[in-house]
């Protein structure tokens, strides 16, 4: 009889530890499974919060750029017909970092473009420093100017990555131009023509034209472009932009970038956004560039 006690109290614990154990197991599995399913209902939250919007995601290489001079990164640029500008606040950027990432977002479709590949983009980046000290001095930047690669994942835009010679080069021509630079010091505007050649796409009914320059952007929406058109001889539409030379973020000199865009669903194929550059060379008349 012993025995049997022995045995049967055996049992008893062995059920009292199995029971336990699966209560234990079950309750694991419930917790794991809500955490995970909790994760990707974040997920979906935050891709049905982006899923109208494209993405271009900037990569700042924070090792060309001097942290202790400069207050804060000036990102601008110009996306599917959508002008975009940001101001970052060097105190809010972690030092230990070599890169720092930013998601420049704006909408895949509106009322002139809808986003699709290869579209044009650009994206620059100045470093602000102290504005009064280095007001009549080149503010340091650079330019990404590339192709939409997808509409439904961000696109990359490098900048002030090693072998970058965007800021070399209008070192270059403020250079070879300090006499002009010089004589025009009494001029306070610049002016930016941009024309967009519709030779190949006479059908367009509406676009946008922008135009920017040293962190400061302006654009305009053409309604009716055959309006415009049947005033002309011409198939090309254009734009003059003036600028105020003193800016923000300094003066505008000599060999200072600039950048234009063209943007409407009836350019494309092959493009709904296309996008050139080129450098200040004139103050006392306009600088001139075809924007396709």
């Amino acid at each position: 009889m012993k025995i049997k006690l022995k045995d049967s109290r055996f049992s008893i614990f062995f059920i009292i530890i199995f029971f336990v154990t699966t209560i234990l197991l079950l309750s694991y599995y419930e917790i794991s499974f809500a955490q995970k399913d909790n994760g990707n209902d974040e997920d979906e939250e935050e891709d049905e919060k982006y899923k109208d919007k494209l993405i271009v995601r900037a990569h700042i290489n924070l090792q060309n750029i001097d942290l202790e001079k400069t207050k804060f990164i000036r990102l601008v640029g110009f996306i599917n017909g959508e002008e975009v500008k940001q101001d970052i606040p060097i105190s809010s950027i972690d030092k230990t970092k070599n890169k720092l990432d930013v998601e420049l977002k704006v909408n895949k479709k509106n009322d002139i473009v809808e986003a699709s590949t290869p579209d044009e983009f650009f994206v620059c980046a100045y470093q602000v420093g102290d504005v009064i000290k280095n007001y009549n001095s080149l503010t340091k930047f650079d330019c990404n100017e590339g192709d939409i690669l997808s509409t439904s994942k961000p696109t990359p835009a490098r900048l002030f990555q090693l072998g970058s010679h965007v800021f070399d080069k209008t070192q270059a021509v403020y250079g070879a131009n300090v006499n002009n630079t010089e004589s025009g010091s009494n001029i306070d505007k610049v002016k930016i023509k941009i024309l967009a050649p519709l030779a190949d796409k006479k059908d367009t009914k509406k676009l946008v034209i922008a135009a920017m320059i040293k962190g400061q952007i302006q654009s305009e929406v053409i309604e009716d472009v055959q309006a415009e058109l049947d005033k002309s001889d011409s198939s090309t539409i254009q734009r003059t932009f003036t600028f105020d030379r003193d800016t923000d973020i300094g003066r505008i000199q000599i060999g200072d970038r600039y950048h234009a865009c063209v943007a409407s669903d009836d350019l494309s194929p092959p493009e709904g956004q296309e996008c050139e550059k080129r450098v200040v060379k004139h103050f006392d008349k306009s600088n001139s560039l075809p924007a396709r």
